[in-house]
């Protein structure tokens, strides 16, 4: 009896060893990579899984095929275009023959619920409406990781449908613009679609980080929203960058609160806008609070100097603003990891918050409720009696944030409100 089990077994082994060698050996690093888009995340998937997936043969896998493909069919209502994921050859119902052929055609499948899969989640061609990510890298690794994951489960047509719905945002708002871009389209009506494809990706990409805390300044709608546990918490006005000066959009970092910073005039705005009126009334830059620094950091006397020789190119100092209430950047500063040296902060000219059109700015970002704001950064460790003081001459006092908070300032001219979609004017001229 045990020696016929022995045999049992020894058959068993070497039946499974003739099958195994008679699929197609693991992709060699540098083959079968031609035209796909994401071949180290293929070659990884494969790592995972039997080198067929997706052409097994049964009825299971022709169901998952044709479910993908309704969906890449249907890629347009999600601001996605289908002809991204290999459309023509994952629709060819022909399977080939050849075990080599098999193969290359069930990666270029693999390579199309890659791609797709990165789209819903993460949004699509992000970088062309960012001019500067500093967050998606850090993120990389575990978003690929957290897809495979989820594509090496699919078993069936069922469990691939739900995989995908399950990619996308839950909220109400992200579902409002869907319905809004279906309505679009149905009426064929380009630019308006293309508003909404490029908001819907924006939406997806901000979205599926799940930050704990975070910061979306909305540009066309001149908004900032504070969100914790991707629940909105605070809504305000802002200013933003008027059209020969606009604010840049892009992803980064508020790592620090600055109660009564000063304002060290960026040299372009002193040369041109400062300098020309100092030189006709010094009295203009006490009245402004403004100092004139030296090069050892250290504020100089303006009388003591030659105005009328200098010119736009040989200035040779800079100009700063004072602390106080009667500061450009208010008595609250948010300073951010950006490259553009833009930043949040408070202003000394809240009337321009009563206005409807706020595109007033250098590009830096005015605040309309900083306090509010600085409290949930700070976890309501300001002192809000201090900072409504106004006190004069007060040094600068910096905090650090216990753990930087993510800020993505976007152009997103479709807005999900209550039950409704808002336009918003095309104000840089982006579509």
């Amino acid at each position: 009896m045990v020696i016929g089990r022995i045999k049992c077994l020894l058959l068993t082994v070497c039946l499974a060893s003739i099958y195994y060698t008679a699929l197609p050996k693991p992709t060699v690093k540098g083959q079968n990579n031609a035209g796909l888009l994401y071949p180290n995340l293929v070659n990884k998937f494969y790592s995972l899984h039997p080198q067929i997936c997706w052409y097994t043969g049964t009825e299971a896998s022709i169901a998952i095929r044709n479910s993908f493909l309704d969906r890449v069919d249907g890629a347009r209502y999600l601001g996605l275009n289908k002809e991204k994921y290999h459309y023509p050859e994952i629709k060819a119902s022909s399977i080939p023959k050849d075990s080599l052929e098999l193969m290359k055609q069930d990666r270029i499948f693999t390579d199309a619920v890659i791609a797709y899969c990165k789209d819903v989640y993460q949004g699509a061609a992000i970088n062309s409406w960012i001019k500067n990510d500093e967050i998606s890298g850090k993120y990389a690794v575990a978003d690929e990781g957290y897809l495979l994951d989820k594509i090496v489960q699919v078993n069936s047509a069922a469990a691939l449908s739900s995989m995908l719905t399950s990619l996308e945002p839950g909220e109400k708002e992200y579902s409002l613009l869907k319905l809004e871009l279906a309505k679009q389209i149905a009426i064929n009506n380009t630019h308006l679609s293309n508003q909404l494809r490029s908001c819907l990706n924006l939406y997806r990409w901000i979205h599926h980080f799940h930050f704990e805390k975070f910061i979306v300044v909305n540009i066309p709608s001149v908004t900032l929203q504070y969100y914790e546990q991707d629940s909105m918490k605070l809504q305000m006005k802002v200013v933003v960058g008027k059209l020969s000066t606009k604010s840049p959009r892009f992803s980064t970092w508020c790592y620090q609160v600055v109660l009564y910073p000063y304002w060290n005039v960026p040299r372009d705005i002193g040369v041109k806008e400062l300098l020309p009126h100092f030189k006709k009334s010094l009295a203009s830059l006490e009245s402004m609070h403004m100092e004139v620094i030296g090069s050892n950091g250290k504020p100089l006397n303006p009388y003591n100097l030659n105005w009328a020789g200098y010119t736009r190119s040989n200035f040779p100092y800079t100009f700063r603003q004072c602390t106080g209430c009667d500061n450009s950047l208010g008595v609250i500063k948010f300073n951010l990891t950006d490259p553009f040296n833009v930043y949040l902060h408070d202003t000394n000219f809240k009337i321009a918050f009563l206005k409807d059109t706020r595109f007033l700015s250098h590009g830096c970002i005015r605040v309309e409720k900083p306090i509010e704001l600085g409290n949930y950064l700070l976890n309501n460790k300001l002192d809000s009696n201090f900072l409504k003081a106004c006190v004069k001459n007060q040094d600068p006092i910096p905090v650090n944030l216990d753990k930087k908070v993510p800020v993505f300032v976007v152009y997103m001219p479709v807005v999900a409100t209550g039950d409704s979609t808002q336009y918003y004017k095309d104000i840089y001229r982006l579509f």
